[in-house]
């Protein structure tokens, strides 16, 4: 099915012939790693080519899920100066089916309208992959391919640097470096399949935790109407919420925002200018008792992150609350723009904190008696498993349950004395459960004289107020992009799009190569 929009087909292909007779012509070849796809190129100079192919199997299905996970990188000597790869399907991909990653360069990743576009912000060429991974919920496609895998063991794989097209699943000879040893593959079964499938029997042996998506099918249907967990050091629920894609780093910071406010450890102070474009909000976060918080805390956030790897024994909403205290000016405010400013400034250094999250959890997790982990080795090379305890093993079936209430209830559904928690506790377990978003757009419906119904009529929880601290986050998110954050711990890393970087990777696709003739 290859053809280039406006080029006669050769049939074939003659390498040697001049530029003129290539000219407006286009065909195959048979190389040794496939199918080599080619045209002329006309003139010397800029010109435009509109090249169609199809690729069969691209969505396979998983245990739990589809996905797709292909590399596009058909670059070879020709570098690619500005790179835009755009991504559609028979049915709208939307926030709620698709979830993505992109592995191989520096650009940003983003769900726009019903298409995933991948810009890039460096020149990519044959050093780069550029590896997109798609993650569907189950029957969105028509499948042809089932591979035995889950969709966090397929995350793992595409981490690591592949994907599917980076073998040909055929009759194949592999070499496994680290084994130096020659394997013939007979019967359409790559090392990689196997090699995941013995990591899995491996972690079944061990007795390794469910994973989040087969915890969510055995818990479908069944409510808990009460908060799922009783402590108090929140981040050490991070390793489990991310399981299944809750519980991210920026979410973290907005969560304590609204708890330090009802804490009454800091104000929230918002300007709302009304223009024919729609509002805007100016936030201002005036920390109480500043100086004492600053004696109380005299080192620097950057002090406390070259500490981290110490084991300073401070808890992880510590560092949160050192990234306000170290942003505010001398009498305790920090405006939105002023974070926006520090972030960018201080952007790789929160890194460190964002990327300790789900370390500082499973501390705190084991600690607390709830899971303990365990390496396995599978051909010399060894993964860490996590072994739930009965208590851990209730915590989590308790946290998936708590979500499948929060996914019913709705704001102005919670009001009166009757209700099982307060407004304040809904508010924040929403955001830890990644719908600020969602709470935003109910917020909008409720009036004024809807503000009071709720348990105590905080000014936190009006619209305005709650808009200055959703602004106050992405501001500060702003300003990390900004100065080159990136961390597994960030919802970027949970496929709801964001900067993508170097590292990771995966496959070749549509022929894998290709160049100048």
């Amino acid at each position: 099915d290859f053809s280039v929009t406006g080029f006669n087909e050769s049939k074939t292909w003659d390498g040697d012939a001049s530029l003129a007779e290539k000219a407006n012509r286009y065909g195959t070849a048979e190389t040794g790693t496939g199918l080599e796809l080619i045209w002329g190129i006309g003139e010397y100079g800029k010109n435009d080519y509109v090249v169609s192919y199809t690729l069969s199997n691209l969505v396979r299905e998983l245990e739990d899920g589809q996905a797709l996970l292909w590399n596009f990188d058909t670059f070879s000597d020709i570098p690619a100066e500005n790179l835009t790869v755009k991504l559609t399907g028979f049915d709208p991909f939307t926030k709620e089916s698709v979830r993505l990653w992109g592995f191989g360069f520096e650009g940003d990743l983003q769900l726009k309208g019903q298409t995933v576009v991948w810009q890039a912000d460096e020149e990519v060429d044959s050093s780069n992959k550029v590896t997109v991974l798609l993650q569907f919920p189950q029957k969105q496609f028509n499948t042809q391919v089932t591979v035995d895998q889950t969709l966090k063991e397929q995350l793992e794989m595409a981490t690591e640097g592949s994907a599917y097209n980076d073998e040909t699943i055929s009759d194949t000879v592999f070499i496994i470096v680290a084994l130096v040893i020659l394997i013939v593959i007979i019967g359409g079964i790559s090392l990689s399949v196997i090699y995941y499938r013995k990591v899995k029997k491996a972690k079944k042996e061990v007795g390794e935790m469910r994973s989040g998506p087969k915890r969510i099918k055995a818990n479908k249907g069944i409510i808990l109407k009460e908060i799922p967990y009783k402590g108090k050091d929140f981040a050490g629920l991070a390793y489990l919420l991310q399981d299944y894609n809750k519980g991210y780093f920026e979410d973290y910071f907005s969560a304590y925002l609204l708890e330090w406010s009802a804490q009454e450890k800091i104000a929230i102070h918002v300007d709302q200018k009304n223009s024919f474009f729609g509002d805007t909000f100016n936030t201002e976060i005036e920390i109480f008792y500043y100086e004492e918080e600053r004696a109380r805390y005299p080192q620097s956030f950057g002090h406390f992150i070259n500490e981290l790897e110490n084991g300073s024994g401070e808890s992880y909403e510590t560092g949160l609350w050192l990234m306000l205290v170290d942003a505010a000016n001398r009498e305790g405010f920090i405006k939105d723009k002023d974070m926006t400013t520090w972030a960018k400034k201080h952007a790789k250094e929160v890194e460190k904190l964002a990327n300790y999250l789900i370390d500082y959890s499973k501390k705190y997790l084991e600690k607390e008696g709830l899971l303990s982990f365990k390496e396995i080795n599978v051909w010399n090379t060894t993964q860490e498993v996590a072994i739930a305890s009965v208590e851990g093993d209730k915590l989590v079936d308790r946290l998936i349950q708590f979500d499948n209430y929060l996914e019913e209830i709705k704001l102005e559904e919670f009001k009166g004395k009757q209700t099982p928690f307060t407004f304040r506790e809904l508010l924040f377990w929403n955001i830890l459960y990644f719908r600020s978003a969602e709470i935003t757009k109910e917020f909008k419906g409720i009036t004024p004289s809807q503000y009071y119904d709720y348990d105590d009529g905080n000014y936190m929880y009006q619209p305005l107020y709650w808009q200055g601290m959703t602004g106050f986050r992405n501001d500060w998110s702003s300003g990390l992009e900004s100065g080159g954050f990136h961390s597994t711990a960030s919802s970027a890393a949970a496929g709801m799009g964001g900067s993508t970087s170097s590292g990771g990777g995966g496959g070749a696709g549509g022929g894998g190569g290709g160049g100048a003739r």
